[in-house]
C-alpha cells in the first residue's frame, strides 16, 4: 500500500508512509520506491556485522537487503523500503542518504562519498569522508552563486551525470552560523539552498584524504583509487557491484578532472583555480 506522501529523491519517484524533512513533490504518474512502515526482522546472511560494534550491521533476506541501527531496521528491495522505526525523526535522516544508496544499488546504480554544486551546466564534485570538509567546500561555491546538485550521496544516471539530491546543505553549527536551518537529530544543521533542478555532467573531482599533504592534479591509476575510496556504502550488497564501481571511476577520470586535497583544507582560491583549469 503506498503511502500518502510524495517526494522526488535522486531521480526516482517516492510514495512514503514516513514523512521525510524533504519538500514535498506533486502526485507523479508512477511510484518508482514505496516506503511503507512495517516489522523488520533482523536475521539471514550477514553482509556486515561487528561482534564489537552494535551500531550497525547488514544483512541479506531473500530478495531484502536489511540494514539495521539501534533507531531503526529497513528492509530494502529495488522497489520498496519497509521501516520499522523506534525513532521516526532518526529514521527519516538515516534513509536519507544511508538507506537510498542501498535503494540506487538494488537498482543498478552505485553513489559517492560526495557533494556537487553547479553552474553554467557543468559540476564540481567533491568526495570525502564524513567531517573531511565535503559541506563546507561546496557552501563556498554557493556562495558565489553556484547551485546544489547534492549533499552527501552523490548518484549518477545512465548518461553518466550528477542527479540532484534534496536541496538542502548539512552543517555543523560552526558553520552554520548566521543562515537559516533547523538542526537534525545528528547535531547538523540543514540550511534550505538554491537547487540545481537536473542532471548535470562533472567537470572536476577533488577527494579529500590524509593521502595528499596539498591540493594536487591526479591521473591515472591513483586518480581511479581515488574516486574508489569514495563509494558510499563500501559493503557489497548485490551481485557486480565491484565491477559497477570500477567502471564509474574509470568513467569519471575520463571525462572530468580529478584532484587530490587534505581534508578541511580546500579554501575559496583553490576552488576557483579548479574551476577556472576544468572551465566549469
Amino acid at each position: 500500500m503506498s503511502g500518502s506522501l510524495r517526494y522526488r529523491l535522486f531521480g526516482l519517484a517516492a510514495a512514503s508512509s514516513l514523512r521525510l524533512p524533504l519538500p514535498e513533490g506533486d502526485d507523479p504518474a508512477s511510484i518508482d520506491i514505496d516506503v511503507a512502515l512495517g516489522p523488520v526482522t533482523v536475521h539471514g546472511e550477514p553482509l556486515w556485522d561487528d561482534p564489537t560494534d552494535d551500531s550497525f550491521s547488514c544483512w541479506r533476506q531473500d530478495s531484502d537487503v536489511v540494514l539495521a541501527w539501534p533507531e531503526a531496521r529497513f528492509a530494502v528491495r529495488a522497489d520498496r523500503v519497509l521501516v520499522d522505526a523506534t525513532d521516526p525523526a532518526a529514521a527519516a535522516m538515516l534513509l536519507v542518504p544511508a538507506v537510498w544508496s542501498i535503494v540506487l544499488a538494488a537498482r543498478g546504480h552505485e553513489s559517492l562519498h560526495g557533494s556537487a554544486v553547479a553552474r553554467d551546466g557543468r559540476a564540481i564534485a567533491v568526495l570525502g569522508h564524513s567531517g573531511s570538509g565535503k559541506s563546507s567546500a561546496a557552501l563556498a561555491l554557493l556562495d558565489r552563486g553556484w547551485r546544489l546538485v547534492t549533499d552527501d550521496l552523490l548518484a549518477f544516471d545512465a548518461g553518466g551525470r550528477a542527479v540532484p539530491g534534496p536541496p538542502v546543505l548539512r552543517l555543523a553549527p560552526d558553520r552554520a552560523v548566521g543562515r537559516t536551518g533547523q538542526p537534525d537529530p545528528a547535531g547538523k544543521f540543514r540550511v534550505p539552498v538554491v537547487p540545481c533542478p537536473d542532471p548535470v555532467p562533472l567537470a572536476a573531482v577533488v577527494v579529500l584524504s590524509d593521502r595528499h599533504d596539498r591540493c594536487e592534479r591526479l591521473t591515472g591509476a591513483s586518480a581511479v583509487s581515488g574516486v574508489l575510496g569514495e563509494v558510499y556504502a563500501p559493503v557489497l550488497t548485490q551481485p557486480g557491484q565491484p565491477r559497477r564501481r570500477f567502471d564509474l571511476a574509470v568513467r569519471l577520470v575520463s571525462t572530468a578532472r580529478v584532484y587530490g586535497a587534505p581534508p578541511r583544507s580546500l579554501t575559496g582560491t583553490d576552488l576557483v583555480r579548479i574551476t577556472e583549469e576544468t572551465g566549469a
